[in-house]
């Protein structure tokens, strides 16, 4: 009687389990943010994420606290319960209680996680049916070349278990981390990895194939995102960090050899290239409501400036909008987060905008689908000359930022090096801001649900705000 009602109580928990913000950037179109921003930046609550150490090369030993740059929490519906999905530079991925902050399991990938976990709903027992898909670092203690680098992993959404996990192959790139977000459509999922490889794969832990310590999840096919002549320019920085954005079977991924590629996830999928411009590529490209991708730049590799560009699926540039040269820790201009873009929501204000951050903390706010008339750009590489968009606004930030704004309704939320604004976006196309909240460090990308904002900073805490 006891295992009946114990099967009936997770066949009911599992059929109220639905995800609100279930990826990086809120679904496959990377353009959803959460529902509704609060007016204020008061601390409601804020829990502990921790800290934990990690490698660069054999002997580097860094310790790192609080949330990743593209460490954005899931928002998950458990009946009238909401909860927050962490992945944390502590190692671990955490369900979270949103109305509290308390912690309901907390699970170690043995590396620091950067990015944001993927929901899936995969069918099957209640245990292994909502799966996370969790992307790290390689492994603290391994060796990035030689030994083994377990960067994806299957985590149990309802327990914390660890179900499977993927050995991402050394290739001539210098990394064989995940920092980027799956897509999933219908069985499939789909990441690009650091060391270069767009990974299709079941998410399924009933279809991994056994192997020592945790299953491996069953790969589909995997394409290669550079070419053996990038190897010139960009040497061993080959990396892939950004997440695709879908659209119908087609992922879009931006590769960090300055590309953007198409990848075909049916039978006959493969990646062809459809844009070449050049520079770093770590950001995620939001589709706009015309149809278009927004591309943010990093000042690496390129002789001109980094910026954001807006293209066709085709690879046809709209436009382009340079940022300033700044040189802020390791990067020295240019976009690092991505753009964010405000059509999903019901608002007074236009549906044709976008707003970005570069790293000289300028946040800019444009109608993307508008242009200067007369006004023309040099591209990142200097060759080429693209047209203008229309800037309606912008505003100074206290310092540099890394991180993607929230672009919700009329509301704009972004943090930087030493706080967060919040800001309100007039008919007129003008930011004023309504709220600071001044002192944590806030590189990871926020979430709204509710009227409250939560962000992981790396001062080692994740954050509750609101009214």
């Amino acid at each position: 009687m006891k295992l009946l009602i114990f099967i009936l109580t997770c066949v009911s928990l599992s059929a109220q389990i639905k995800p609100l913000v279930g990826t990086y950037l809120g679904d496959n179109q990377r353009n959803y943010y959460g529902n509704q921003a609060p007016s204020k930046l008061r601390v409601k609550w804020k829990t502990p994420l921790g800290s934990g150490k990690t490698m660069f090369g054999t002997s580097d030993v860094r310790n790192w606290k609080g949330a990743g740059w593209t460490g954005q929490p899931l928002v998950i519906q458990e009946g009238s319960e909401i909860f927050l999905i962490q992945g944390t530079l502590s190692h671990h991925v955490k369900k979270i209680r949103a109305r509290d902050g308390k912690v309901i399991w907390s699970t170690s990938v043995g590396d620091v996680i950067k990015g944001t976990p993927t929901f899936v709903d995969v069918g099957g027992p209640a245990e292994t049916r909502y799966t996370l898909i969790v992307g790290s670092r390689s492994g603290f203690g391994q060796h990035w070349r030689n030994g083994t680098a377990y960067s994806l992993h299957g985590v149990s959404y309802t327990t914390g278990k660890k179900l499977w996990r993927h050995n991402s192959k050394t290739t001539a790139s210098n990394s064989r981390d995940c920092d980027a977000s799956a897509v999933v459509i219908g069985s499939k999922a789909a990441i690009p990895l650091e060391n270069g490889y767009f990974t299709i794969f079941s998410p399924d832990v009933r279809k991994a194939r056994k192997a020592v310590g945790l299953p491996n999840p069953k790969i589909s096919k995997q394409f290669r995102l550079y070419q053996d002549s990038d190897r010139a320019l960009y040497r061993s920085e080959l990396c892939c960090e950004s997440s695709p954005t879908m659209i119908g079977s087609t992922a879009y991924v931006a590769a960090g050899v300055g590309r953007v590629y198409s990848c075909g996830l049916g039978f006959f999928g493969g990646a062809s290239p459809k844009l070449d411009i050049g520079g770093d590529l770590n950001g995620t490209m939001p589709l706009t409501n015309d149809g278009h991708l927004l591309l943010g730049i990093e000042k690496q590799f390129i002789t001109g400036q980094g910026g954001v560009v807006k293209f066709s699926t085709g690879g046809k540039v709209k436009w382009f909008h340079p940022l300033p040269d700044r040189k802020w820790y390791t990067w020295n201009g240019g976009l690092v987060g991505s753009p964010a873009v405000n059509h999903r929501y019901n608002s007074t204000v236009s549906k044709d905008l976008a707003c970005f951050v570069g790293v000289d903390g300028n946040l800019t706010l444009v109608n993307h689908k508008k242009l200067q008339p007369g006004v023309m750009n040099r591209g990142p590489r200097r060759k080429k000359q693209y047209p203008a968009p229309l800037v309606l606004d912008k505003v100074k930030l206290p310092q540099g930022s890394i991180s993607t704004p929230l672009f919700v309704g009329d509301k704009i939320i972004i943090g930087y090096d030493n706080g967060m604004d919040l800001y309100q976006v007039t008919p007129a196309g003008k930011m004023i801001r309504l709220d600071r909240l001044s002192g944590p460090m806030f590189d990871a990308t926020p979430v709204v649900w509710n009227g409250r904002v939560y962000a992981g900073s790396k001062n080692g805490y994740l954050y509750c705000l609101g009214n």
